[in-house]
């Protein structure tokens, strides 16, 4: 009966233990799966190990008694049965445990297959909705490209655009001036406002101009130099004393005031120059060999001329009309009625000239304004390059075609030296015979080519002002360079 009984309990120790590590398997799973169901289990879990840890308690406990009462005697049967019948209690107890340990590992399983299918279906649903987005993402991938070509598209487009308006703007002034206006028309609209301007030295032509006030007068600077008595005759033959405003050597500009005009001595109006072509018909009037209010038509010769006749250093408008003394300091018109210069030099043999409007703008609006203009400077010495150039300086390191502008002096302490503008060196071959070795050649300044002493003029005259950086494209020894000058303002001219 005890062997059976120990044999009983013994079964059941194994059982529980057995039960006991299935059951921490399954929650050691069941952690690894879901955090969540480790948690709602750990309290029943615990519930049972205390109840299988009282179990073995009272095992032990019965198994001292067991053994007691086989120690001390057979009498003690009818506590053996009474420990049989508590042992009987605790098998049933344990039985009902193990039911509830059986029930409990049912629910964790039915749990834990729900959750696996939950979260295969999630990841289906996840594969799919990544699927779609690469699909999006293609697809605006592919949207951008489109966009981007339209936009180049676009752009192309809108620069032919701009260069079919510029086409027909030019058109359209062509038209205008061949349809709606001549000479004569011109003329007519503008002769009573060109005045005579008369010195103790002699004399010149001049114009009314629009700029703050009706009463200023624009002519040349050559023709009131060092005047002090200067008269102004307007068409009707009345004369007005005329103070100087201001002048400029350099431009071949000056601006007179006097007190009144004529009512009807309209103030004249300054086009753009940079419209101008070759071949364009312009308009002169102005008091040749004082012979008041001539007329002269002509077309335009070239543009961007540098005159050999110092002080004046800006770019002119070279024409074949004749400029005849007396002339100098009238308005040049285009068909339109605009003056696009004022008349300052001519020659005997024919080559006359005028200062553009666009430097006559910026001229006499800073000479109205201050009194006087100040003209950029940058500082340097070069010559233009062609073949006949290169060949007489025998350059020995540029091609013989190369073109620019070569730096052979830069002025000390000024923008060009400050900015690192170098010199050609002058050397010999090996023969002996003098030669030329190129540092740096002007290519362009701000993307304009400088190919001649022309081109720089005029974009230096017209577009920069003292202290605005420009950027030199170089060639500097073999290699394509870019540097940024900033040119301050050359001197005042002193007679």
């Amino acid at each position: 009966m005890s062997r059976k009984t120990l044999t009983i309990v013994a079964v059941i120790f194994v059982i529980a233990l057995a039960i006991l590590g299935f059951n921490s398997y399954l929650i050691l799973d069941s952690i690894r799966i879901q955090q969540d169901v480790q948690k709602a289990n750990e309290a029943s879990i615990q519930n049972i190990q205390n109840r299988l840890g009282n179990i073995q308690n009272d095992i032990h406990e019965l198994e001292k008694r067991i053994r007691y009462v086989e120690s001390t005697s057979v009498s003690q049967g009818g506590n053996l049965s009474s420990i049989a019948h508590q042992v009987s209690i605790i098998s049933e107890t344990s039985s009902d445990s193990i039911n509830k340990i059986d029930t409990l590992n049912q629910s964790t399983f039915s749990t834990i297959a729900d959750l696996r299918d939950e979260l295969t279906a999630q990841s289906i649903s996840l594969a799919d909705n990544l699927t779609q987005i690469n699909k999006s993402l293609n697809s605006i991938f592919e949207t951008q490209s489109s966009l981007e070509d339209i936009r180049s598209t676009v752009g192309i487009l809108n620069s032919s655009l701009e260069g079919l308006a510029s086409d027909v703007s030019n058109l359209e002034e062509i038209v205008r001036d061949f349809l709606n206006q001549t000479p004569a028309n011109v003329y007519e609209a503008s002769h009573k406002s060109v005045v005579v301007i008369r010195t103790a030295t002699g004399q010149g032509s001049g114009f009314v101009y629009s700029s703050h006030s009706h009463n200023m007068i624009l002519t040349n600077w050559h023709v009131v130099e060092s005047e002090i008595d200067i008269d102004v005759e307007f068409y009707d033959g009345t004369r007005r004393k005329a103070a100087l405003v201001g002048a400029d050597a350099y431009s071949d500009i000056a601006v007179l005031m006097v007190s009144n005009t004529p009512s009807d001595a309209k103030p004249l109006q300054l086009g753009d120059s940079s419209k101008l072509w070759i071949g364009k018909q312009v308009v002169a009037i102005g008091n040749p060999l004082g012979l008041t209010g001539s007329l002269s038509s002509g077309y335009i010769s070239q543009i961007n001329r540098l005159l050999d006749l110092p002080p004046i250093i800006v770019p002119v408008i070279q024409l074949d009309i004749t400029i005849a003394p007396g002339s100098s300091g009238g308005p040049l018109f285009d068909l339109s009625g605009n003056v696009v210069g004022i008349t300052n030099a001519g020659t005997s043999v024919g080559l006359n000239f005028a200062v553009p409007s666009n430097i006559v703008k910026r001229v006499a609006t800073s000479l109205i304004e201050k009194g006087y203009y100040l003209h950029p400077f940058v500082g340097f010495q070069a010559y233009e390059l062609n073949p006949e150039t290169i060949r007489s300086l025998n350059v020995l390191n540029i091609e013989p075609f190369q073109t620019g502008l070569l730096i052979i002096n830069v002025i000390p302490d000024s923008p060009a030296a400050r900015a690192g503008l170098r010199g050609g060196v002058v050397t010999q071959t090996p023969d002996g015979s003098p030669a030329y070795l190129a540092r740096d050649i002007i290519l362009a300044v701000d993307d304009h080519p400088t190919l001649t002493f022309e081109d720089w003029s005029a974009y230096i005259e017209e577009q920069v002002s003292p202290d605005q950086p420009i950027t030199l494209t170089l060639w500097r020894s073999g290699e394509i360079v870019s540097i940024v000058v900033t040119p301050t303002f050359r001197q005042l001219y002193q007679e």
